[in-house]
C-alpha cells in the first residue's frame, strides 16, 4: 500500500500540531473513508467564472473510494462539477471526519473530542468512459449501505439519468490521517486538587451512530432488504 510520509515539514499534509496522533499510511486513511458517510470537498472556482472568483469552495458531498481513488459525483451543469472537470486538473481537497465521543475536561480548553480524520489532496479528473462512470456510481451507492450492494438492488440508471451527472475522479497524491482515542488530559496539578476534583466533573462521553428500523414508503409493496435491518447495520460499524 501507498505511504504518504511527507518529505518535508512544508508538506501540504504535514501534521503541525500533536504530531504524534498522525498517521500517513494507506491503510489508516482507507479506513477513515470507508468507514463514514459525508466529505467535505475544497477547491475553488476557475478566474472569470463567477462575480466573486477568489472565494474557496467547502461543500459536503457523499463519496466513495475504488483503491487509491476518491469518486465524487453532481448535476452536469453544477458549479462544483464544473470546477472540477475542467481540463487544468484542479487542486482538491478532501476531508472526512469521524466523532466517538466528547472529552470533558476540568477546565474548559481541555474539553475536547475523541475522533478519527483524514485529509487527502489530489487533483479533479472528469471520468468519461461509462465502464469508470458505473463502477465509481456503485462504489458511491454503496458507501451508505456499508457497502452492501446498493446499486444492483435499485432500479438500473436511465440514459437520461446518467447523461445528467458527472464523475469527478481524485487520485490520493498526498494524504495524512489524525486521530485522538485518549482520554482526558487534565493538568497534574488540576487533577491533584481535591476541591476542583469534588466540584467539576471530567471524564468521556462516547458517541455511536445508532441505525433504527427501516420506515418504508406509503407505496413501498417490497420486503425490506436484510442489509437495511438494524442488526447488520449496526453490526458493520
Amino acid at each position: 500500500m501507498a505511504d504518504y510520509t511527507p518529505t518535508s515539514h512544508k508538506a501540504i499534509n504535514q501534521v503541525h500540531r500533536h504530531k504524534e496522533r498522525a498517521s500517513y499510511d494507506a491503510e489508516s486513511i482507507h479506513s477513515i473513508l470507508d468507514n463514514n458517510l459525508l466529505a467535505h470537498v475544497g477547491f475553488t472556482l476557475p478566474p472569470g467564472t463567477a462575480d466573486e472568483d477568489d472565494w474557496p469552495f467547502v461543500m459536503p458531498m457523499c463519496y466513495g473510494r475504488i483503491d487509491d481513488v476518491v469518486y465524487l459525483h453532481g448535476y452536469v451543469s453544477g458549479r462544483m462539477m464544473k470546477a472540477l472537470s475542467s481540463d487544468t486538473l484542479p487542486k482538491v481537497c478532501i476531508t472526512v471526519s469521524q466523532v466517538d465521543g466528547i472529552i470533558v475536561g476540568i477546565t474548559s480548553f481541555n474539553n475536547s473530542f475523541q475522533y478519527k480524520s483524514a485529509v487527502v489532496f489530489g487533483h479533479g479528473r472528469l471520468v468519461d468512459t461509462p465502464e469508470e462512470k458505473e463502477r465509481a456510481l456503485a462504489v458511491m451507492t454503496n458507501q451508505s449501505f456499508h457497502h452492501a450492494d446498493r446499486w444492483n438492488d435499485s432500479r438500473p440508471t436511465s440514459d437520461i439519468e446518467l447523461r445528467s451527472t458527472k464523475v469527478i475522479a481524485v487520485r490520493i497524491e498526498r494524504a495524512s490521517a489524525k486521530m485522538k482515542i485518549s482520554g482526558v488530559i487534565d493538568d497534574i496539578k488540576d487533577k491533584e486538587d481535591p476541591e476542583l476534583v469534588k466540584k467539576y466533573y471530567s471524564g468521556v462521553v462516547p458517541m455511536k451512530v445508532v441505525y433504527g428500523e427501516p420506515q418504508p414508503t406509503e407505496y413501498n409493496l417490497a420486503p425490506t432488504p436484510a442489509y437495511l435491518l438494524p442488526e447488520a447495520m449496526n453490526r458493520e460499524q
